[in-house]
């Protein structure tokens, strides 16, 4: 978490930097938008609740007794992720996505009916995420035309492993959110026509794969990543 928030805090103030360089240079050509843009960069994904269950025997006289109860969750985590967009459409961008993540699958066992201490259990769990979406980018004039807020929906597949990957878990994900990119260097009649970061937060939703329940459970995520635009 805090190695993330380092990276997006220094990707900003290269983006403020940016926008503050001489009026020569900030009245240059508009930059071209390129058709494609690759990015590569760094992800959190916040804790994801995995549902609590209660381990019941029935007694001689047809009652429940608890002996146990769990409680688990994924633990948030850092992760790399890469993109690839291509300009369908003015501000409309589609996109492919993929990161790799190791969260900690957590799971604490309390309230024994012997009286035992409450313990935590923990694993390291592969995780890997590939899918697509949209990305719109809002009109937006008043600073310059090298910064451009957009918002973001996707979803894709989902596949967690667990070590020593003798078990698999699939599912889906899907997610919504905005940010901003900033455009640090244009060029015209070039290969890369430009470089920049781009900044973002969303909320993820995870359905299935380690999961103790049916339902879907939703997590914060901030990413942020350099961008070529081709």
């Amino acid at each position: 978490m805090t190695r993330t928030r380092n990276l997006v805090a220094a990707l900003v103030v290269i983006g403020v930097a940016a926008l503050d360089a001489p009026k020569a240079y900030a009245q240059a050509a508009s930059p071209d938008p390129g058709r494609f843009e690759v990015s590569i960069g760094s992800v959190w994904i916040g804790r994801q609740p995995l549902g609590a269950n209660s381990a019941n025997e029935t007694t001689g006289a047809g009652g429940t007794l608890t002996l146990f109860r769990t409680a688990s969750e994924l633990a948030n985590v850092n992760g790399l992720e890469g993109r690839v967009g291509v300009r369908m459409w003015r501000g409309l961008e589609a996109e492919v996505e993929a990161s790799y993540g190791k969260p900690q699958l957590n799971i604490s066992i309390s309230d024994d009916a012997e009286s035992a201490a409450a313990i935590t259990t923990a694993e390291t769990i592969q995780q890997i995420m590939v899918g697509a979406g949209v990305v719109w980018a809002l009109p937006y004039r008043s600073w310059s035309e090298r910064l451009v807020p957009f918002v973001t929906a996707g979803g894709g597949y989902l596949r967690q492993v667990h070590d020593p990957a003798t078990l698999v878990d699939t599912g889906r994900f899907y997610q919504l959110g905005g940010g901003v990119k900033v455009l640090l260097v244009s060029r015209s009649n070039r290969f890369v026509n430009g470089v920049g970061v781009r900044v973002d937060a969303r909320a993820v939703v995870r359905s299935k794969g380690v999961a103790f329940d049916a339902a879907s459970h939703a997590s914060p995520a901030i990413a942020a990543a350099l961008f070529l635009r081709l």
